[in-house]
């Protein structure tokens, strides 16, 4: 089967690659939709080594299944969550299962991903797609997955207001699931004024350029006081921590979901002084089928934040649209079958 391989570096080829292999409770999917997210950009600075055949964003259809499985049938169209549970470790038993110590995560080293025309996964980790979600959207599921658990880490509640830190499109998913929920203001502030528009124009999010204006300011200025019930850092930038603390009214929560790669010291004396919350919020935790219902209602429209349609070997291309261009690019889909 063809597939794209990082082989190290900053290179992404298309190959030809034996179909992985599955076991008697996994499945294999033909990938009909897989999105390029921003860690496949850093396959160096996380130490993997290569070859890998990257992508844990994929949606597409079941074409086999191992002996025990019971739970999806060939021909199902299902969309996938990447982290594959041992089922054995603390975390498993205790109820958290995708933080799973012993986690086998498609596109990582050893568990081919969803860049290519077919994959292998556990057959629990995938769910049925409605046939009136395609397969561009659903391949953004898993992103959605994610940005839901940001919100059930802060406890979030209707009529709360949430401050969302980052334009890409992590804040603008996480902007289109507070409208969901119910927030009552969401503030979404970032660089790009190209972006700010589309989120705004999509949330009715009040959105603030922070190369423009300063963000304590326009809190005020659009009286938010005495601060936001939660902030969910979503940019990974070095100062945006500490901007989503002075953001927080007195025990209001900041939820760090994005790596931030050069983390400056937080403000421990705000967090101790106004009792805040400081909390992770990696992976997710029994979002997606609210993710896949939201979608097929018509509430989540993940399809809004795809610029970019490709085949495999345009996969170059892709990736440098996505870096040169980002004021006006979201998100790449690859399309295997194409």
């Amino acid at each position: 089967m063809k597939a794209v391989v990082w082989t190290g570096e900053n290179n992404f080829q298309v190959q030809d690659v034996p179909a992985p292999q599955f076991g008697p409770a996994q499945i294999l999917v033909q990938v009909h939709a897989a999105a390029v997210c921003t860690t496949d950009f850093h396959y160096p600075e996380f130490k993997c080594v290569p070859p890998i055949v990257p992508g844990h964003e994929a949606a597409g259809i079941v074409v086999q299944i191992g002996r025990q499985v019971a739970t999806v049938k060939v021909g199902q169209r299902v969309t996938l969550d990447p982290v594959q549970r041992c089922g054995r470790c603390s975390c498993c038993i205790g109820g958290y299962g995708h933080l799973c110590l012993n986690t086998r995560h498609l596109g990582d080293t050893d568990i081919p991903g969803g860049w290519a025309e077919y994959v292998a996964i556990d057959a629990q980790n995938a769910y049925p797609l409605p046939e009136d979600v395609d397969f561009r959207a659903a391949a953004l599921s898993e992103p959605a997955a994610v940005c839901l658990e940001s919100f059930l880490r802060g406890n979030f509640q209707k009529g709360q207001t949430a401050l969302i830190l980052g334009d890409g499109p992590f804040g603008f998913i996480h902007a289109m699931i507070a409208r969901i929920l119910g927030a009552e203001k969401i503030i979404v502030a970032g660089h790009y004024k190209e972006r700010l528009a589309r989120i705004e124009a999509k949330t009715g999010a009040l959105t603030c350029n922070t190369h423009q204006e300063d963000l304590a300011s326009f809190l005020k200025t659009h009286k938010i006081s005495p601060g936001v019930d939660l902030a969910i850092e979503a940019t990974g930038a070095t100062a945006a921590p500490n901007l989503g603390l002075r953001a927080l009214r007195p025990r209001g929560s900041l939820i760090i979901f994005s790596l931030v790669w050069e983390p400056e010291i937080l403000d421990l004396g705000l967090i101790s002084m106004k009792e805040l919350n400081v909390l992770g919020s990696c992976r997710s935790l029994k979002c997606f089928e609210k993710c896949i219902e939201w979608m097929s209602q018509g509430l989540l429209d993940l399809g809004d934040l795809v610029d970019i349609e490709a085949p495999l070997e345009k996969i170059k291309e892709a990736m440098d649209l996505l870096k040169t261009d980002k004021r006006n690019r979201f998100k790449a889909v690859l399309l295997p079958q194409m």
